[in-house]
This record gives C-alpha cells, sequence and structure tokens, in this order.
C-alpha cells in the first residue's frame, strides 16, 4: 500500500490520498499545529492509510507527484522547500497538474518554458525545479525511469534532461557590490544602537544576517573570542542548524566586536544567556528582529547618507553609476570582507576558513578586486612595457 500525505489548510490538518479511480479525497484529522509524527500517529489511529490505492506508475500525473513532493521530500531548510512550493504551485501545476507525468514531451515542455516571460536564469531555476521533482519521484519508484522515445529506443522518463538551449541558464548576470575599506566604516558610522553593533559583526566576521539574528548571548564564549552557529532566523521563524556543514564551525570575532557586544549587553534589558543579542522589542524579546526590514529602514538609507548609493528617478546607483539592483548585510559583510582579505594579500586557504566555504571557488566568487589593486596591478605591468623615452607628459591628476 503507498501512502498519502499530509496538508496544513485553513487551520486544519488535512490526510490526502488518491482513491482506486486517480481522485483525490481528504479528512480532517486535527488542528494544523499538529506536528508531522502526531498526524500520521493520528492517520493511523483512524486507520485512513488503508483507504489509499497505489498509483499507477505509467498514468500518475504531474499534480500527484506534486502533492507527494512536497510533502514527503527531506528538504534540508524550511526556507527551501517554501521556495519550491511556491514555485511548484504558483507556476507549475496551473499548467502541469493534470498532464500524465511520463506522457509530456520535450518540444511541448520546452515551448511551454520559453513562453514564460522570465529571464533566462528563473527559466533555468524552473527547470532545474521540476527535474528534480521527477528525479524523486523515479528514485521513490513512483514512475519508471525510462520509457519509450518518440523516435524508437527508450529514454529518461525525465523529460527536463532533454529541454536545453540558450533559453534556459542558472548561471546569474549579477554581480554584487562589495565595499571599500572606507566606505564600510562610512556606512557604520550612520548607524546607532543596536543596528551598528548588527553590522559590525557582520561585517567583521563575514556573518550570513540570518546566523547573526539567530544568535543568542549563550552562543558568544566571550573569553575564546568565538561564537558558534547553532540556529538561524529565515522566513521569520527559528531554524536549527546552519546553512552548511561547515557552517556550523565557530567565528572567530575581533575583541573590537566583542568589547562592542558587551557594551550593547549591559544597555539590552534581554541579557539573560537564553535571549536572542538581537531581539525584536514589539515581539517581547520572544523573535529576533527581521533582516528585510533592518535593510529597508537602516541599511540602505546609511548608505545613501554615506555617499555609497545614489538615489536617483526611484532606482539606486552605485558611486560609479552603476545600476545596484541589490544591497544589503551580504555586501556589508561576506562579499566586502572577502573583498579586503584577498586585496591585503591573507592566505586564500585562510580566507575561505574565515568565509566557511567548502570549496575555494566560492570564496573566489565572493571576492571583488577594488579598482585602486586593479589600476595598480595595469600600471605595475604597463612599467614593463614603456620605456621612459616614450612616456609622454601628462597630469596625474587626469587619472581619478
Amino acid at each position: 500500500m503507498a501512502k498519502g500525505w499530509i496538508r496544513r489548510k485553513k487551520g486544519s490538518a488535512l490526510y490526502c490520498w488518491y482513491n482506486s479511480k486517480g481522485l483525490e479525497r481528504s479528512r480532517t484529522i486535527g488542528p494544523s499545529s499538529l506536528s508531522d509524527k502526531e498526524a500520521w500517529t493520528k492517520v493511523g489511529e483512524l486507520g485512513l492509510d488503508k483507504l489509499v490505492a497505489k498509483s499507477d506508475p505509467t498514468r500518475v500525473t504531474v499534480g500527484e507527484l506534486a502533492e507527494k513532493y512536497l510533502a514527503k521530500h527531506p528538504f534540508n531548510k524550511q526556507s527551501t522547500k517554501e521556495l519550491h512550493e511556491q514555485v511548484i504551485r504558483n507556476v507549475l501545476l496551473p499548467k502541469w497538474s493534470p498532464a500524465v507525468a511520463i506522457r509530456i514531451s520535450a518540444p511541448e515542455l520546452k515551448s511551454w518554458f520559453v513562453g514564460l516571460d522570465v529571464s533566462t536564469q528563473t527559466r533555468g531555476k524552473y527547470r532545474g525545479m521540476m527535474s528534480h521533482l521527477y528525479e524523486w519521484a523515479t528514485a521513490e519508484e513512483l514512475i519508471p525511469a525510462f520509457v519509450n522515445g518518440a523516435s524508437g529506443g527508450y529514454v529518461s522518463s525525465n523529460p527536463c534532461t532533454r529541454v536545453k538551449g540558450p533559453e534556459f541558464s542558472q548561471e546569474s548576470d549579477y554581480e554584487a557590490l562589495a565595499l571599500e575599506v572606507e566606505d564600510t566604516f562610512a556606512l557604520l558610522s550612520q548607524l546607532k544602537q543596536p543596528e551598528y553593533e548588527i553590522a559590525l559583526l557582520v561585517a567583521t566576521c563575514g556573518l550570513r544576517i540570518s546566523e547573526a539574528l539567530g544568535l543568542r548571548w549563550k552562543n558568544i564564549l566571550w573569553e575564546r573570542g568565538v561564537l558558534v552557529i547553532r540556529q538561524t532566523f529565515v522566513h521569520s521563524a527559528i531554524q536549527d542548524g546552519a546553512k552548511t556543514k561547515l557552517s556550523r564551525s565557530r567565528v572567530e570575532v575581533p575583541r573590537l566586536a566583542l568589547d562592542v557586544l558587551a557594551e550593547w549587553r549591559k544597555r539590552t534589558v534581554y541579557a539573560g544567556d537564553e535571549d536572542y543579542v538581537f531581539p525584536s522589542i514589539k515581539l517581547g524579546g520572544k523573535k529576533p528582529r527581521t533582516a528585510t526590514m533592518l535593510v529597508q529602514d537602516y541599511i540602505r538609507p546609511a548608505a545613501i547618507r554615506a555617499g555609497i548609493l545614489v538615489e536617483q528617478d526611484g532606482e539606486l546607483l552605485s558611486k560609479e553609476s552603476d545600476p545596484v539592483t541589490r544591497f544589503g548585510f551580504h555586501n556589508l559583510g561576506r562579499h566586502s570582507l572577502a573583498s579586503f582579505l584577498m586585496d591585503e594579500q591573507e592566505n586564500p586557504a585562510v580566507v575561505q576558513a574565515v568565509m566557511r566555504h567548502a570549496q575555494m571557488d566560492m570564496t573566489l566568487y565572493y571576492s571583488h578586486s577594488n579598482r585602486k589593486a586593479k589600476r595598480a596591478a595595469v600600471e605595475n605591468y604597463a612599467q614593463h612595457l614603456v620605456s621612459e623615452e616614450r612616456v609622454p607628459v601628462r597630469v596625474p591628476e587626469t587619472i581619478q
């Protein structure tokens, strides 16, 4: 017997299944506050699992696979599950829910994808999520791995593997803005307590903002000068663990930053070991503050006041007049810190450890050579190519 799945809707937990005719059925088993373990226990007590009919792998629909995928796939993070659910329910299912999964042709699927009014990067992500759904379904033996191809022989039952072309890309053309150290100082100078403390911790330690907001005072080991990442705050919810296994390692905190945090602990009313370092006053300290509001209300306005960003016709521009589509804690911290350390000729392995990257190529992606370093490099090279008698007289001030 196959299992159904749990769905939470309008304050209730529902047990859903497909009957022998392929029709979806559901029954309320309790309030939506039931945990998955409690919900499945209730299903067993009521004997509802006996109502489930095993789906025919050659007739199962995309809608049926999607519901089972969202209910059973072990997503690493709640935020990842929410993203997949949003794309599947709002993009994929309106078109493909009733379609038999193994009967969707690659040309038909590609034509639909290309017709979406989205960027090539977004289109590539949609294809990737749909492909992952098929891979999971194959591993769970919900659909066969291979089917008869249109021109004979066998092909993968996953049509996404045959949907290719320049219309699809999962590589973004986004280039993050990394701050010069003077700009970081100028931005921090525009902030007051406790926004200053949050920004300083992110800037000096390379913390993700979700990690900084998830900190409790007990996570700071004052004598050792380190903090430990045990949870993060993402999408208004506390999540145990970190983004990656390596991210759970201890983070070195500069002594100056520790002194600033110690002063903040003296002033905050939430100074207990179990309290959040940066709690929401409105919520009585029960949750941390929200990253998006911090960026919108404090970080971006501070960057504008410091002259790092320029607001023009409703758009944000850099000092070099380049469009800035994103600016927040990631720019202030991880991109800027990695760039500074690499420009200072720090050992790349040390920079990788500070950033807590599993692979060096990710560290290199985060580091951006500043304009001064790039000019110094090309000026040095030019000195080897041009003899003194060939150098014309020029005014140095012409290059800013």
